[in-house]
């Protein structure tokens, strides 16, 4: 990169002294080459605690952290709104950003996140932890190996998310547009689009239907979506949390064998001859007659490269940032698994398939829709959401 550290090891700050955030400060002080410079949040007491509690010194104004010359890096911990301003707020400063999921709620903002830190030649990277688990990495490499042929089908199926009615009620803003922005689709399942993506790749139109059963909500808690890639390959992506038993199912079948990932367990059938091959060379048209292409299934191996998902992304972010390395997830990413829950929120409202990349100005005009008819009414001074949107639209004219 571009800017250099202060020192040997890159100095976090993190912002959102939450349950998550105080997760990613301990992070930091265990890690070899991630000091914790300073600490921010809103809400003083929060701030001032943990400053004690890591021996750092304490912001409530983010803004204040980021200028205070304390920090290289900063980790985003705070409500998905505050995600866009901040981030680039911090580019602003000169600061490298390693921000929280979902990146923002809509894929405008969070475009304006990528740009800005493209142009201030700072880092921006995503905290999708899940892509360093060994069972993915090996799907992954398989998948780019060729191993698996031409991909005719990715499928996937998240049950495995259940929430109970008092989760939702635990908080005003849980469950509603104005306070959460979406659902299941929004919250819980970016872990799975991004690795849906990021596996099987990125489709060019996605069909979807979502509903909201069992719960009192006024967001999705079930999604069914529909993908195609544009190339003969076809995706479906499942995810709720209103069912039991859960279900963690992860397929990519192609002409050559298919791998299956069910919880921790992945295992391949590979196929005796292609079916590309098959299909053709095979000479009869009954289909009871037909002998297809012997199958044999088999465990994968694969090996865990950590132990703590998202330090590992925060020593990867910082191995980028001082020595060039990889890392887990760029802000890029995180803006793939945005662009298809975006956009499958445009196709169930308007009842049609609907090409990627989405229309911004269409995600941002329906998502406001939803919000200003929550059940949840407040004033607009007291809204984080529209708080948010106001000062990243005074951001991004300055």
């Amino acid at each position: 990169m571009s800017k250099k550290t202060q020192s040997k090891k890159l100095r976090f700050g993190v912002v959102g002294m939450g349950f998550i955030g105080r997760i990613h400060a301990k992070a930091i002080v265990a890690g070899r080459e991630t000091t914790l410079g300073a600490v921010a949040d809103a809400f003083a007491p929060s701030a001032r605690k943990a400053g004690e509690e890591f021996n750092v010194p304490p912001f409530s104004d983010p803004q204040r952290m980021f200028e205070s010359g304390l920090i290289d890096a900063v980790i985003i911990a705070t409500p998905h709104y505050l995600h866009p301003p901040l981030t680039i707020r911090a580019a602003r400063c000169g600061l490298h950003v390693l921000c929280e999921k979902p990146m923002a709620v809509t894929i405008g903002a969070a475009r304006a996140m990528v740009d800005e830190c493209r142009k201030r030649k700072v880092a921006l990277g995503s905290m999708l932890q899940m892509r360093t688990r060994g069972i993915m990495r090996k799907m992954k490499r398989l998948v780019d190996s060729g191993s698996l042929g031409r991909i005719l089908r990715v499928s996937m199926i998240c049950t495995n998310w259940y929430r109970t009615q008092a989760y939702y009620d635990s908080g005003t803003w849980r469950g509603t547009w104005e306070g959460e922005g979406g659902g299941i689709l929004l919250n819980q399942a970016p872990h799975n689009l991004d690795l849906f993506q990021w596996i099987g790749g990125m489709p060019k139109a996605v069909s979807a239907i979502t509903t909201t059963r069992v719960h009192k909500i006024e967001v999705e808690n079930t999604a069914n979506l529909i993908f195609d890639y544009g190339n003969g390959c076809m995706g479906s992506f499942y995810a709720t949390t209103a069912e039991l038993p859960g279900q963690d199912q992860f397929l990519i079948a192609g002409d050559k064998a298919t791998l299956l990932a069910e919880g921790k367990s992945l295992r391949m059938a590979r196929l005796s001859r292609p079916l590309s091959k098959h299909a053709f060379e095979c000479k009869e048209a009954v289909a009871d007659n037909v002998v297809p292409p012997s199958c044999t299934w088999s465990d994968v191996e694969y090996k865990e490269i950590c132990s703590d998902n998202r330090a590992e992304t925060i020593r990867a972010f910082a191995a980028h940032v001082l020595h060039g390395k990889e890392m887990v997830a760029s802000g890029a990413d995180g803006l793939a698994e945005l662009e298809i829950s975006n956009a499958a929120y445009v196709s169930a409202d308007q009842g049609r398939r609907i090409d990627l990349p989405v229309d911004a100005v269409v995600v941002d005009k329906l998502l406001d829709r939803l919000a200003r008819s929550s059940a949840r009414k407040m004033d607009p001074a007291k809204s984080l959401r529209r708080q948010a949107a106001k000062d990243l639209k005074k951001l991004l004219r300055s």
